[in-house]
């Protein structure tokens, strides 16, 4: 963001509601999160902890496998251009 987001008439309310629209957000998430933590005993905090561990480098796998999948290769659009001489110069 920057500031001339701010000071532009047509951007700048949209900005200022974004720049106060995602704090707030993110405060309300953090605050369900801690909620649902601390409903939460010991050991199913340990659990979900551990769930979360095996988790991520499965997730890293999958992502690794689909990221060296070949990509379709799509057909050109038009002819194929080569170079060609000119037709009054000679080939040497």
């Amino acid at each position: 963001m920057r500031l001339n987001d701010l000071l532009d008439p047509e951007r700048g309310p949209a900005t200022l509601v974004k720049l106060a629209l995602y704090p707030l957000i993110f405060v309300v998430a953090c605050r369900i999160v801690i909620e649902l933590l601390s409903r939460l005993s010991a050991i199913d905090v340990l659990l979900v902890l551990f769930f979360l561990i095996l988790i991520s480098p499965l997730a890293y796998l999958v992502r690794e496998a689909r990221g060296h999948r070949p990509q379709r290769e799509g057909g050109r659009r038009g002819a194929e251009r080569t170079p060609s001489l000119p037709p009054n110069e000679e080939m040497e």
